[in-house]
């Protein structure tokens, strides 16, 4: 500092409060050689010093001559002196003031330059000055991606996970977290001997775990299989990690939030919620039945390390590049009343920890010698500091409704098989829970409930995350596929074996009994199949002897169909088989190769499927086929990447090469209805008859096959794409146009129903990705994930598709798009992981799809029943031998619902084993007072949350039936203590 003059040593004052006034004698200099600013280019690392309450910093100047200029003055007086030094010149600056004129005053009168100069950091702070910044250190972790499973579990544990612990020995104000319960089981699964340490760290709060099992696509997975994201995140960490209670989930990565997950996460005891890629800020998201979780974003989780890099120099640095984010965010605390608190992210990709200790430490330091109104830095959690945020009269921002998902491509289209059986297992294993709890009531013992083979298979169901493909990603895919189709054959296991053990309670005096299974919460009726040698030999009778309409299989020789009615909610139902060929009927219908009519509808078939459908029971034309045939399958040019679509979904193309009739002879688009389709009746029967057709396209062989049921207002659409080639850049899609304008369409989603335009979030989500800044609104987002159905309705009639695939769609997607609601499943699509090393999602082979439809008069009901029930199976089970030590009837129903739309969502052992959970969902959007039909009288009633903690002890309600006030649109969870 002896370059600095002594009565600058001397100079006491405070640089937080200069002010600098223009006056007279200190104006702009007229020269007009001096009209070129003076630049400073502070050295890095910076070099400073404190005199008193001051910090200053060395500054070179940028001027022709190093001997031109010999001290800058600024208006206050203060002057400072420039020497040469290595040949430049060189002064000594405020780091902290407010911006102002200075002067360079040069040896020469008229070499004299004015021009303002700005510190580093300025003075103005505003609504933080007081207040705190966070570094919130994490590291956001998809399960593979960056690499395999296998790698990126190794590399979580080693390179981050363990590191981050030993940071913690040495430094008490280090903090870290990891954003899902998944990489703390992996960890204490590698390293045991640490679970003490972690425990410690955690209730120190200075490591910290999401609440989540991991970060899903929240529309993939089913209602039970995102309940229980917080059975193995939340839950699992409590009962494993003495008591602790983990109040924050994460979804960091995908730009997409579903309709229920709010009520799932407040209902679990989950306060807070961390997302990205949405404007910044913070918001009490609210779902349907009004509960809410406290939802922030920082804009994107990546921000402040990939780009800004705010703490990779020093403290002034920082402070420099900070203040200009802050600014703008003074108004907003102060018009919603939040703490002085503000979020800086540090977490990326796989990103190790950092501790920033040492800038904390000098940070806080110049702050504490100047005595400048800078906010204090730490380091934190999302969970300190959203508490901190919370005030009494905090106004976070309003925000409701849906988020469609826009990479919905990855886990639907571009992994057809894996997601089909995700959804088997999703919809099968609440059933198995059902059937396993209700084997257990009639033994009287859960001795032999399966609960670790449950727990195992819906693990299994839930563990890919959104990290499909991604380097060496066909690994990762093939790991993901596995776990699903375990789960999914597990699922099937279970219910085949409870179903059995029920069966072995019913009483039969008959030989050859058919017992009908229905796992859903309403009395159904539908198609139900039993195997027999020789089945055309035989007819079905119920329980009276009244013989049912039934079919040999055309396939199978060695089954047989039926229609099976009524069976009861929860329930079964008893028929019998007999010998000999079943005698008509009498069921009205007319058949010809490519034409049908029955009670309910008249049928032509065309070239793509059905040319022509009338509804004889509302006396509606239910399709408009000018454009699509009713089935009509397509194939167009899709150059998206799915997880790489980072604003909006990539649109699919028909560009190919025409002959000069106009028709297309490259195959990036091919159509179904463009070539001649040569229907045969397949098979013709008392229950349904079914018509096939075969069309050769460039890449694969379609198949497709109508099925027209006689006893139940039903047609099912059967599409197989045999031989697909793995063309690259390819989508296949599924159409049924509707007949219809200005229709209204409802899906279904995790435990609700969605409206188009009416259920998802208001306004643009903004935040920010590679491809810029989401500025689409949600309710012009298609297609779209859907669970079990997609409808179009008016006012005077509906049509609705049940659908086994992920995505769905309702605009038409080729060129001069119709303007009525064209229905579609998204089939298939053969794009490529958007990481730079990543797959192609080839998916060579055969692929089986399934859709089923029906019109019908506006309901909230039917579309939801009947998409449901289209992919939930009725199970049977064949008693050959008669048995009349049964305790059981031939006719019952478990557990019953007074109202068809709350639907029972599982029923199963309570985690503790004291009891029995059986779970609500109001899916209707009403408020409701129901009676629940028990297989046991109840003994106790308690109301508990999603992941079964106690809540309040009903009144007692005895006897097999119990009254439950319901909510719209929630989920509520109860523990039944039976008598027995």
């Amino acid at each position: 500092m002896s370059s600095i003059s002594k009565n600058n040593l001397m100079m006491k004052y405070n640089i937080c409060t200069i002010f600098f006034v223009l006056i007279m004698g200190f104006g702009f200099s007229q020269n007009s050689s001096n009209k070129a600013t003076v630049s400073i280019e502070y050295e890095k690392p910076y070099k400073y010093e404190y005199i008193g309450t001051n910090i200053l910093v060395k500054g070179t100047l940028d001027i022709d001559s190093k001997d031109s200029y010999e001290k800058v003055i600024f208006q206050d007086g203060r002057t400072f002196q420039i020497e040469v030094e290595g040949g430049k010149a060189k002064v000594w600056l405020p780091v902290i003031g407010e911006a102002g004129i200075i002067k360079f005053v040069g040896k020469k009168r008229d070499a004299n330059k004015e021009q303002l100069f700005t510190p580093l950091v300025t003075s103005d702070w505003d609504y933080f000055k007081e207040g705190t910044f966070h570094i919130i250190a994490s590291s956001h972790q998809d399960i593979a991606w960056m690499d395999t499973p296998e790698y990126c579990r190794h590399e979580r544990i080693n390179d981050i996970i363990a590191p981050a612990l030993d940071i913690m020995k040495t430094d008490e104000h280090y903090y870290f977290g990891m954003e899902q319960a998944l990489n703390l089981k992996e960890f204490i699964e590698d390293q045991p001997e640490r679970k003490e340490e972690v425990i410690e760290r955690y209730r120190e709060g200075r490591f910290t775990w999401g609440a989540t099992y991991n970060q899903p696509y929240e529309g993939m997975q089913t209602g039970e299989q995102l309940i229980r994201e917080m059975y193995f995140g939340k839950l699992w960490i409590k009962n494993n990690f003495d008591g602790i209670n983990e109040e924050t989930a994460f979804n960091t990565d995908v730009p997409g939030r579903t309709l229920q997950f709010p009520q799932i996460l407040a209902k679990s005891g989950v306060k807070n919620l961390f997302v990205s890629r949405m404007k910044e800020g913070f918001f009490d998201w609210h779902s349907p039945d009004g509960s809410s979780v406290l939802t922030y974003s920082p804009g994107n989780y990546g921000w402040a390390a990939m780009f800004y890099k705010l703490f990779d120099e020093d403290a002034i640095e920082a402070m420099h590049k900070i203040q200009n984010r802050v600014k703008i965010w003074s108004d907003y605390y102060r018009e919603r009343k939040l703490s002085p608190h503000f979020a800086i992210v540090i977490s990326n990709d796989a990103s190790g920890p950092t501790d920033y200790g040492k800038l904390v430490k000098e940070w806080n330091t110049i702050i504490s010698k100047t005595g400048a109104k800078i906010p204090t830095l730490r380091h934190s959690t999302v969970a300190d500091f959203l508490s901190d945020v919370r005030n009494p009269n905090a106004d976070f921002e309003d925000l409701e409704g849906d988020r469609p998902n826009i990479w919905a491509y990855i886990h639907g289209p571009g992994h057809h098989k894996a997601i089909t059986a995700s959804r088997k297992a999703g919809r099968l294993l609440p059933s198995a829970e059902i059937f396993g709890a209700v084997e257990s009531i009639l033994n009287n013992s859960f001795a032999n409930y399966p609960q670790d083979d449950l727990s195992k298979a819906f693990e299994e169901s839930i563990y890919p995350d959104h990290g499909w493909g991604g380097k060496n990603g066909h690994i990762t895919d093939s790991i993901f596929k596995s776990k699903l189709e375990f789960a999914a054959n597990e699922a099937d296991r279970l219910v085949g074996k409870s179903l059995k053990g029920i069966s072995k309670n019913i009483k039969t005096n008959k030989k050859n009994a058919i017992v009908v299974y229905n796992d859903l919460s309403w009395k159904r009726s539908g198609l139900a199949s039993v195997t027999i040698a020789n089945a055309n030999k035989y007819h079905v009778v119920d329980n009276n002897g009244k013989m049912v309409p039934s079919q040999a299989s055309a396939s199978d020789k060695n089954k047989l169909h039926f229609y099976a009615s009524d069976i009861p909610s929860i329930g079964y139902k008893t028929f019998y088989l007999k010998r000999g060929a079943a005698n008509s009927s009498g069921v009205n219908k007319k058949i010809a190769p490519n034409m049908l009519s029955n009670a309910y509808y008249t049928m032509h078939l065309g070239n793509g499927g059905i040319t022509y459908l009338y509804d004889h029971v509302l006396n509606k034309e239910v399709l408009n086929t000018t454009k699509f045939s009713g089935g009509d399958v397509m194939m167009l040019e899709y150059d998206g990447n799915g997880a790489g679509e980072f604003t909006q979904m990539t649109e699919p193309k028909m560009n190919g090469v025409f002959d000069p009739n106009g028709n297309s002879y490259n195959a990036t688009y091919e159509i179904t209805s463009a070539n001649p389709s040569n229907w045969s009746v397949l098979v013709d029967g008392e229950v349904f008859t079914e018509y096939e057709t075969r069309t050769k396209f460039k890449h694969a062989q379609v198949v497709q096959r109508i099925r027209v049921y006689h006893q139940d207002k039903k047609i099912d659409f059967f599409v197989d794409l045999l031989n697909w080639d793995g063309t690259h850049n390819r989508e296949f899609r599924f159409a049924l146009p509707i007949n219809t304008k200005d229709a209204k369409i409802k899906y279904e989603v995790p435990l609700a129903i969605a409206e188009v335009g009416k259920t998802e979030m208001k306004e643009a989500p903004m935040g920010w990705a590679w491809g810029g800044t989401y500025d689409q609104k949600p309710d012009a987002i298609h297609p779209r994930e859907v669970m079990n159905f997609i409808s179009s309705e008016n006012e005077t009639f509906g049509v609705t598709l049940a659908t086994d695939v992920a995505l769905a769609d309702w605009i038409d997607p080729t060129r001069e798009a119709v303007d009525y609601s064209v229905l579609q499943g998204i089939l298939l699509s053969s794009h490529k992981s958007c990481h730079g090393e990543g797959n192609w999602y080839h998916q060579t082979g055969d692929h089986h799809f399934k859709f089923s439809m029906t019109s019908h008069n506006p309901s909230e009901s039917i579309p939801y029943q009947f998409g449901t029930a289209s992919n939930h199976k009725l199970w049977t089970v064949l008693k050959q031998n008669l048995n009349t030590k049964g305790v059981l009837g031939e006719n019952t129903g478990f557990f019953e619902v007074s109202d068809p739309m709350v639907r029972i969502s599982t029923v199963k052992r309570s985690e503790d084993g004291k009891g029995i959970i059986v779970r609500l969902v109001e899916m209707e959007g009403k408020d409701k007072q129901v009676t629940i039909k028990l297989p046991e009288e109840c003994k106790e009633l308690i109301k508990v949350n999603l992941i079964e903690k106690e809540e309040k002890t009903i009144e007692a309600q005895t006897g097999t039936e119990i009254s439950i006030n319901i909510g719209m649109n929630a989920i509520d969870t109860y523990m039944l203590i039976l008598k027995k």
